[in-house]
């Protein structure tokens, strides 16, 4: 019997010495890391038809609408946390990423490099990028404990915008709504709903009075009036820039971040990965094997 044992002992050990060598074990501690992350942030590239999702410490694209992943390299999110994500519809290859540790970086080639984009910024604990949706080199970038700031020139410069409207902030973006006195609006996922302002910065407001913390914002680019707000208490959506919402129907699970493509597909994913998608504004949903 002791033989038997020393045999089992000795050609597991074997078959994972094999393993190794040819590269098909697959490390207990790296899923179990994967398992712990959740999702911080969704982005579709206009651009290219690609889907992006972020996690702390990964980010990754989908080519195909969510059935499948493949990861994107960022070297520098191994000593930060990826918070938020920004695609530019305004030009082809243009990425921001940022978050506490990380400031802003940026990449002009589709995520193949990554470049620090964060002088001028009072510290590195930038917890969320957005991307002007006409004005390719107009990016914003919310500090902690600092403000809300502007650059004009791919993130090489920043200027303080606004001190008392960054508290809380999970996630800013740029519509191109009408009616602003300058070239867009800003909306922004805040602790009791949605935040909204024109980009010349003149008053922020709450928008509608959700009352409930927000956790992301989208806007449908074909009818940028149309606003969607994943919250605590679940989906909603406002056809008239956020000045009454209606509650949507849940697609089964709790949404932490909302996407929209140019073609009018609102994707929602949950804190674990879980991804649906609706072709009717959110009436319907289907589940995607994220």
């Amino acid at each position: 019997m002791r033989r038997f044992d020393w045999f089992v002992r000795g050609f597991s050990a074997a078959t994972v010495l094999i393993a190794l060598l040819f590269g098909i074990w697959t490390a207990p501690a790296a899923a179990e890391k994967s398992a712990k992350e959740h999702v911080v942030a969704l982005a579709y590239d206009s651009h290219t038809d690609i889907l992006l999702k972020a996690y702390p410490h990964a980010l990754y694209r989908s080519d195909d609408g969510g059935k499948s992943w493949r990861n994107i390299a960022v070297p520098a999110a191994e000593h930060g946390e990826i918070a938020s994500l920004a695609d530019s519809p305004a030009i082809k290859g243009v990425m921001y990423i940022a978050g506490r540790g990380l400031g802003v970086l940026r990449t002009d080639d589709g995520g193949k490099t990554w470049v620090p984009r964060d002088d001028g910024l009072p510290n590195q604990s930038v917890i969320a990028v957005a991307a002007h949706t006409t004005q390719p080199d107009t990016v914003y970038a919310v500090v902690q404990d600092s403000g809300v700031y502007r650059s004009q020139d791919g993130g090489k410069s920043w200027r303080l915008m606004d001190r008392s409207s960054q508290s809380g902030i999970r996630q800013l973006i740029h519509s191109n709504m009408a009616g602003s006195m300058q070239t867009g609006w800003l909306f922004a996922a805040a602790p009791k709903g949605i935040r909204r302002a024109m980009d010349c910065f003149c008053l922020w407001q709450d928008a509608g009075g959700l009352g409930s913390p927000a956790r992301s914002v989208a806007f449908d680019p074909r009818q940028p009036a149309h606003i969607f707000a994943a919250t605590e208490k679940g989906l909603f959506r406002s056809a008239d820039g956020g000045e009454k919402w209606t509650q949507m129907k849940s697609p089964g699970s709790e949404i932490f971040a909302l996407a929209f493509s140019p073609s009018g597909i609102l994707y929602a994913i949950s804190e674990e990965g879980t991804l649906f998608r609706s072709t009717d504004q959110g009436d319907r949903w289907n589940q995607v094997n994220a």
